[in-house]
C-alpha cells in the first residue's frame, strides 16, 4: 500500500522485532522521538587502506515547504511565483537524484529542514487526515533520504505533528537531527538525534544538526512547550570534538538550519535575549575547518544560492569558504538540489580531506518523476478533496480587483476574522490578491488558500491613535501624490512598494487624501458612530505575525518596535494560522457578500481616485469596464 495509517507506523516503532543500530552515538536497538537518552559510541580509528582514494557525494535539498509537486492545491493550477509558472517540487528532484547517483554511485540524501510546511498539501496530511503516513516522510522514504535536520517550520507545526512525523521518519530509517534542541527540564539532554555517523564507501562520515535558535522571536511557547533550542555556536563547540575524538569521524558536515548572514535579526535577538538565528558562519568561525574541525557545511533558512560559483546571501562576496569551512545550500521549494562532491585520500593511515566541490543543480528543466506521482497519488486526491470542501457560500461574486483600492468583501473577510478571534478593538490586515474572484455559490477550502496565501498567526497589540494613524500612514506610502496636475502622467501606484505591505484598517472610519503626501494623508479619523478617534487614547490592534514581528516596518514606523523589539504591550496570541481562522469564521457566518462590508475608508478626493484607478487598470491592461467602484 502506498500510503500506512499512522498507528502502525508507531506501532511499527515500537514493537517491531527487527532490531538494528543507528550510527549516531546511539547504541539502543532503536530509537523513538523526542531522544530520552543519549551517549556517544567510543569507536577505534577508521585505517584507511594504504594509498587509497574515495569520492563521495552528499546531495542536499531545504526549505522544501511541502512542495512535492509544483501544483497549487487551493488554486488548482500549477505553481506561480510573481506571475510565473515556477519549476519545483521534490518529484522534480526525484529525477534528477536518479541521474546524478548513477554517475556519483557513493552518495546519502539528505534535507535541512522546513520541508513539512508551507501547502495546502502538507497542512492537510499535518492537521486533519492524521491517519496516514505524513507526505513529506513518504517521498523522503521513497527518495532514499537518510537525514532530516529540524526547521523552524517545523516547529511550528507544534509537538505532537512533530513527535509522529519523527517516529514515522525513525521507521523509515531517517535520521532526524538537532543538537541544540533540548529538553527544558534537562537542557543537556537532546530531544532529537545530535548527530549521526555514516560509513560511505569505507569513509566514516559524521552528520551535526543546527537549527536556528531564533525560534522564540517567531512562535509562540505552545509550538515548543518541552523543549528549547540552544546557542548554535555554544553546541557546536560540544559536540565538534566528540565527533572528532570520540565517533572518530574521518569527514564532518554540518546540516545547519540556519543561514549564513549572522547580521539578519542579530540586534533583535540581542535584545529579546536569543542567540543569534542565522549562525552557520559564526560556527565555522568559531570551529575552522581542516581534521579538528568542520569539513562542509549544509545550510538552510534564507532561501539562497550558494555554491563555489556564487552567494546570494551576500552582496559585497560570492565566496563560500569561512575559515576553511566550505557551504552550500540549494536555495528553496525543491528548485535545486545540492551536491557536496568529496575527494577523501589515505594519508599516514587516515583518511583526510583532499577536495570539495559544491554544486547546485537547478530542476528548471527537469521533468517530475512518473514514480513519484504515481506514488502519491492518493495524496494528491486527498489534498484536492479537501481543497474542494466547502466551508460557507458567497451571496455574490467576491472580486480581487479593486482590494487595493477600495473596500472589499475579501479583505472585510480577513478583518472580521481577525476582530471575531482576537477580540480586538480595530483590526489591520493587507490584500494579498489583487486578480481573479470567487464566483457566487460555494466558497472552498482552496479558495480561503487563495485569499490567504501565507502561513501567518494571529496577533494584536496595545497602540494609541496616534500611532495607528502614524502606521497607516506608512502604509499609506503604497500610492503615489495624485493631483489634477499629474493625473494620466503619475501612476496610482508607488512601484517601490510591494501590495502586500499595503494595511488597511477596520472598526473606525478615514479617508487616504491623494492630493497629500504621506505623513498627513490619513485625515477623517472617526469612530463608527462619527465621533473622532481619541488620539490619546490606547486601543487593541489586531495584525498578523509577520507585521507582529516587524515585516515591513510598519510597527517601527508608527514607534511601536525600536530595533526590532515591541515596545508595547502583546494583547492576543492566535494558536492556530490565520488560514485555519477564517475557515473557522466562515463556518460560523455560513454566507458572505458585498452586504458584509463595513464600508469605513476611500482614497479622495473620490473622483479624482476613481480616474487616477481607471488609468492604472488600463496600463496594466485591466479592462475598467469589468470593475467597479464603490
Amino acid at each position: 500500500m502506498l500510503r500506512k495509517k499512522r498507528i502502525i507506523a508507531v506501532c511499527l516503532l515500537l514493537f517491531l522485532s527487527i532490531s538494528f543500530v543507528f550510527a549516531a552515538g546511539v547504541s539502543e536497538e532503536r530509537i523513538s522521538y523526542p531522544v530520552k537518552e543519549f551517549s556517544p559510541i567510543e569507536r577505534i580509528p577508521n585505517i584507511a587502506e594504504k594509498g587509497k582514494t574515495v569520492e563521495f557525494s552528499v546531495f542536499s535539498t531545504n526549505d522544501e515547504h511541502g512542495w512535492i509537486f509544483d501544483w497549487d492545491f487551493g488554486q488548482d493550477s500549477p505553481r506561480m511565483y510573481r506571475g510565473k509558472p515556477s519549476p519545483s517540487g521534490l518529484a522534480r528532484v526525484s529525477s534528477l537524484i536518479k541521474r546524478l547517483k548513477k554517475e556519483n554511485p557513493n552518495s546519502v540524501l539528505v534535507s535541512a529542514g522546513d520541508s513539512i510546511q508551507g501547502t495546502l498539501l502538507s497542512y492537510y496530511y499535518n492537521f486533519i487526515d492524521q491517519d496516514e503516513v505524513n507526505p513529506v516522510t513518504a517521498v523522503f522514504d521513497k527518495m532514499g533520504y537518510e537525514i532530516w535536520t529540524v526547521g523552524n517550520h517545523e516547529v511550528e507545526q507544534g509537538e505532537m505533528v512533530m513527535k509522529t512525523v519523527s517516529n514515522e521518519m525513525a521507521v523509515k530509517g531517517i535520521s532526524v537531527l538537532s543538537a541544540n534542541a533540548v529538553w527544558k527540564s534537562d537542557n543537556t539532554k537532546p530531544y532529537y538525534l545530535p548527530y549521526v555517523v555514516k560509513d560511505i564507501a569505507g569513509v566514516r562520515v559524521g552528520f551535526l544538526g543546527l537549527t536556528t535558535p531564533g525560534i522564540p522571536m517567531w512562535l509562540s511557547d505552545e509550538t515548543h512547550m518541552e523543549h528549547d533550542y540552544l546557542d548554535m555556536v555554544k553546541t557546536a563547540k560540544k559536540y565538534v570534538p566528540i565527533l572528532r575524538n570520540k565517533e572518530n569521524v574521518d569527514v564532518l558536515i554540518g546540516v545547519f538550519h540556519s543561514g549564513m548572514n549572522e547580521q539578519y535579526d542579530i540586534a533583535k535577538a540581542a535584545l529579546e535575549g536569543v542567540p543569534a538565528p542565522n549562525a552557520s558562519s559564526l560556527v565555522a568561525q568559531a570551529i575552522g575547518g581542516g581534521p579538528d574541525g568542520i569539513d562542509a557545511i549544509i545550510t538552510a533558512h534564507s532561501h539562497k544560492v550558494i555554491d563555489d560559483t556564487q552567494n546570494t546571501e551576500y552582496t559585497d562576496t560570492d565566496s563560500n569558504i569561512v575559515n576553511g569551512v566550505k557551504f552550500i545550500q540549494a536555495a528553496n521549494w525543491g528548485s535545486m538540489l545540492g551536491q557536496l562532491k568529496f575527494t577523501v585520500k589515505e594519508k599516514k593511515g587516515s583518511y583526510v580531506v583532499e577536495k570539495i566541490q559544491a554544486i547546485t543543480h537547478s530542476v528548471q528543466d527537469v521533468k517530475e518523476d512518473p514514480e513519484i506521482l504515481a506514488y502519491m497519488n492518493e495524496y494528491i486526491k486527498g489534498s484536492k478533496n479537501y481543497a474542494a470542501e466547502s466551508v460557507g457560500e458567497a451571496e455574490n461574486d467576491l472580486n480581487f480587483q479593486l482590494s487595493l483600492f477600495q473596500e472589499s468583501e475579501i479583505v472585510d473577510l480577513i478583518h472580521e476574522t481577525q476582530l471575531h478571534f482576537s477580540g480586538a478593538d480595530f483590526s489591520i490586515a493587507a490584500s494579498f490578491g489583487s486578480n481573479g474572484l470567487i464566483p457566487e455559490g460555494d466558497i472552498t477550502v482552496g479558495n480561503i488558500a487563495g485569499i490567504y496565501i501565507y502561513e501567518n498567526f494571529l496577533n494584536a497589540v496595545a497602540l494609541t491613535g496616534l500611532q495607528i494613524k502614524d502606521y497607516l500612514e506608512y502604509s499609506s506610502n503604497y500610492f503615489n501624490v495624485i493631483n489634477e496636475s499629474n493625473i494620466g502622467d503619475e501612476s496610482l501606484v508607488n512601484s517601490d512598494v510591494r501590495g502586500y505591505n499595503y494595511d488597511m484598517a477596520q472598526g473606525f472610519l478615514y479617508d487616504i487624501d491623494l492630493t497629500k503626501a504621506p505623513g498627513s494623508r490619513i485625515i477623517n479619523m472617526r469612530n463608527l458612530d462619527g465621533s473622532p478617534l481619541d488620539m490619546n487614547k490606547t486601543y487593541s490592534v489586531t495584525l498578523n505575525s509577520y507585521r507582529y514581528n516587524g515585516g515591513g516596518g510598519h510597527l517601527t514606523a508608527c514607534g511601536a518596535m525600536e530595533n526590532g523589539l515591541l515596545t508595547v504591550e502583546t494583547t492576543y496570541k492566535s494558536s492556530m494560522a490565520m488560514r485555519d481562522l477564517m475557515i473557522e469564521y466562515l463556518k460560523i457566518k455560513k454566507t458572505w457578500g458585498e452586504g458584509d462590508i463595513e464600508e469605513n475608508w476611500k482614497l479622495v478626493p473620490e473622483d479624482l481616485a476613481i480616474r487616477a484607478i481607471k488609468d492604472f487598470l488600463m496600463d496594466n491592461d485591466i479592462d475598467p469596464v469589468d470593475t467597479k467602484y464603490r
